[in-house]
């Protein structure tokens, strides 16, 4: 599991619960079988809702794992653990919307008067910071 300093550049978007150690970056899929065909072509990030076994092979061929829904001992995370894998589970601030590709984050930033919503789409790239729950753009 790779873990290193987050560069202070990386804008920091979200927090959910560290289910598994580790940073990982690579681009968003939303499906197992997108995060297999990705995978052979660089790091990928599958963001789900919530895990099944169904997702089992996009698991094993992403970098990293983002669910919205979950716990520090659902399947996801465990799954997450057992593979090595950083995984951030239960972050409510992210929606994902599976038509379309695409993550919505209300980005909580106290410098800021109001909540900024920042809308990723698949194939833009995404670091998990499994270690400590962080999700960062870029």
């Amino acid at each position: 599991m790779p873990d290193f300093e987050i560069p202070s550049t990386k804008r920091r978007l979200a927090r959910g619960l560290n289910a598994s150690p580790g940073i990982a970056t690579g681009r968003i899929v939303f499906d197992s079988a997108s995060a297999v065909d990705d995978a052979a072509k660089g790091p990928v990030i599958l963001v789900r809702i919530e895990s099944s076994a169904e997702d089992m092979a996009g698991m094993r061929a992403a970098a990293g794992i983002l669910t919205t829904r979950g716990g520090l001992t659902g399947d996801g995370a465990n799954v997450a653990r057992s593979l090595g894998k950083p995984c951030i589970a239960g972050c409510s601030a992210v929606v994902v919307d599976y038509r379309s590709e695409t993550l919505t984050i209300a980005v909580d930033d106290p410098t800021r008067a109001k909540t900024e919503r920042v809308t990723l789409k698949r194939g833009d790239l995404l670091t998990l910071d499994g270690t400590r729950g962080y999700i960062f753009e870029g």
